[in-house]
């Protein structure tokens, strides 16, 4: 993949074969478009693999010989304007790691991010009402989450990591405030191991559309002060409007952190 400039490629969005962006209308057609119109050079279609789900059959699994066809015709017709990339968002790849591996040797995907959606046994925060559940057990989830990222850390596939403090959204959504450096000696461990590796680390620009604030801040400047400099932006957009947005201010927080060595 080329050098991009960090703000002119999107390495997160999904379309419409996500199964939580069905009826968005967002084909790859349309996502390219919305990209030339948002002036990026580069956009990475990571369309959700829930790889618990491909095994237990909770939502519909993606359709990938049509999702790599569209992606295929979009990348043709975009020629010379716009250079894309067909990847993939697997979710929970340490709970059946033999069937995630096998998804990822046989499909030949561009790109390939990391995600934690939902930790072995428990829900996706993006369904639980955190203003209900005890503050010891908020406490358990959160610990049980960092533990789950950090394995991610040593599955070689991966490229990208990402939305690292996915499940703090919800919890602050909720009103509770986290102090998120009881973390620290476990979340310090994941970026070593990112950088170690060679591979990136996201900048979820999701928090600046929500308007939610996130220890981005925090983590970013532990990456930074423990050597890491690969940093590309994600939308997470499951609409044709949120591809690219937020970069500005996302990359303003990199700029702060690294004064200029990230461009």
């Amino acid at each position: 993949m080329k050098n991009y400039s960090v703000t002119k490629i999107d390495t997160h969005t999904h379309t419409y074969f996500s199964f939580d962006a069905a009826e968005n209308g967002n084909s790859p057609e349309k996502m390219c478009e919305e990209a030339v119109n948002k002036g990026l050079d580069a956009i990475i279609f990571t369309d959700h693999i829930e790889v618990n789900h491909e095994v237990e059959h909770a939502f519909p699994p993606l359709n990938i010989a049509e999702y790599k066809k569209q992606c295929a015709e979009a990348k043709k017709l975009y020629k010379g304007k716009l250079d894309v990339y067909t990847g993939v968002e697997m979710g929970q790849i340490t709970h059946y790691p033999e069937t995630a591996e096998e998804i990822a040797k046989t499909n030949d995907f561009d790109y390939i991010i990391d995600s934690v959606h939902n930790t072995k046994g428990e829900q996706d925060p993006y369904y639980v009402d955190f203003t209900k559940i005890p503050y010891d057990k908020i406490i358990y989830t959160i610990d049980k989450y960092f533990d789950e990222y950090l394995q991610l850390t040593y599955v070689p596939y991966i490229d990208q990591f990402a939305h690292l403090t996915y499940p703090l959204r919800y919890i602050k959504k909720a009103g509770i405030d986290i102090d998120i450096t009881k973390w620290d000696s476990v979340i310090e461990q994941i970026p070593k191991n990112i950088i170690k590796n060679g591979k990136v680390y996201e900048l979820n620009s999701v928090y600046v559309r929500k308007n939610i604030i996130l220890p981005e801040d925090h983590i970013l400047q532990m990456y930074k002060d423990l050597g890491g400099k690969k940093i590309r932006l994600g939308s997470d957009a499951h609409y044709i409007e949120h591809v690219a947005d937020g970069f500005a201010q996302a990359y303003e927080l990199i700029d702060n952190i690294y004064k200029g060595e990230i461009k």
